[in-house]
């Protein structure tokens, strides 16, 4: 297992000159093999993978050698966005307009501070003309009294802005969860924790607008699910639809994309992923969960043996997202009519 330093963005190397000369030696070979353009991006993805510094772009990179799999010029993009950067661009655009708001509130209380300060310096100054030209006792009195009222203002000031300043930290804590938990929400289905419809087709659209990504999409419905949730009940039925979630996130790398269509329909895009590989991982799915033995966790009841039947349709050139849905809905129309619990392309 690699040793991943501490990440930051933007990423910092600390590399020694011997050393970074070394990792130089050992990338270029890496990219011509791949036959990537020796760009910034994919430099920096073989870069990180040769160092050792980066574990999880590591192992992604090796899960896909170890099978064979080309590391094309989009996957590492792909790879450079999520390991290297860290997502970060997209989640700091994200916060940019709430942190603004507490920014400003922030500004203002400062302003505020800062006008008081220079009232209490003014009026100190004032004083201090005052107390020179002083001969009186009492008027000495109700001078050094000003000053004295003037100071506990000042300091009441700067503690209000302490105050506020604390808040505001506070508020920017908040919003950072509340932000990470709305764009969560915003994407993923409740019940299943997969991806929602919206979602996907975003996802689905972006890879069609590559012409040159070779993925796969696959429909998964489960057979005969009213008639399992008219026998057992819709919260058994949510029970299975959340059990099959999490057999499709098993074959899920951080590549592939789940999500739930619709109703008892959810989908996979096997991204850099041939029709056959993708028929292999679908086949894989669709044998676990018919030798799942699923039981009512109330009573230990059985409720017998549950299957899926699949569709996949392969991008092929000018296929726009209906276009590959269409395709994989007849697959699944046909595994449906030959007798279910079976994996159709089309």
């Amino acid at each position: 297992m690699k040793v991943t330093k501490i990440s930051s963005f933007p990423p910092l190397y600390d590399h020694e000159f011997q050393q970074a000369s070394e990792n130089l030696r050992r990338t270029l070979p890496l990219v011509n093999q791949h036959k990537t353009p020796v760009n910034p991006v994919n430099y920096a993805v073989w870069y990180e993978y040769v160092s050792g510094d980066n574990a999880q772009l590591s192992e992604a990179i090796d899960r896909r050698l170890q099978k064979n799999e080309p590391i094309t010029a989009e996957l590492t993009q792909q790879l450079y966005e999520k390991f290297v950067l860290m997502d970060m661009p997209g989640r700091l655009s994200q916060t940019n307009n709430g942190l603004k708001l507490v920014v400003d509130n922030t500004l203002e209380n400062i302003n505020r501070a800062e006008a008081a300060a220079t009232q209490y310096s003014s009026g100190l100054n004032q004083s201090q003309s005052q107390l020179e030209q002083c001969s009186d006792v009492q008027e000495l009195k109700t001078l050094v009294g000003q000053i004295l009222s003037n100071t506990q203002q000042l300091s009441q000031s700067s503690s209000e802005l302490r105050s506020e300043l604390s808040r505001s930290t506070e508020e920017i804590m908040k919003l950072r969860e509340e932000l990470e938990a709305v764009k969560h929400s915003a994407r993923t289905d409740s019940l299943t924790g997969l991806l929602n419809r919206g979602s996907f087709d975003q996802e689905l659209a972006g890879l069609c607008r590559d012409q040159n990504l070779n993925f796969s999409l696959a429909l998964f419905d489960l057979d005969n699910f009213k008639r399992l949730n008219d026998t057992f009940g819709h919260l058994v039925g949510d029970k299975v639809l959340q059990y099959f979630a999490s057999v499709l996130n098993q074959f899920r790398d951080d590549i592939h994309i789940t999500a739930r269509f619709g109703g008892e329909e959810m989908a996979m895009l096997f991204v850099h992923s041939s029709l056959e590989e993708s028929f292999i991982i679908a086949e894989t799915i669709r044998e676990k969960f018919a030798a799942s033995r699923l039981k009512r966790k109330d009573s230990e009841e059985s409720i017998g043996q549950v299957t899926v039947s699949v569709g996949i349709s392969q991008m092929q050139a000018g296929d726009q997202p209906h276009d590959l849905i269409d395709r994989a809905d007849k697959a699944l129309y046909k595994s449906k009519a030959d007798g279910r619990n079976r994996v159709n392309f089309f």
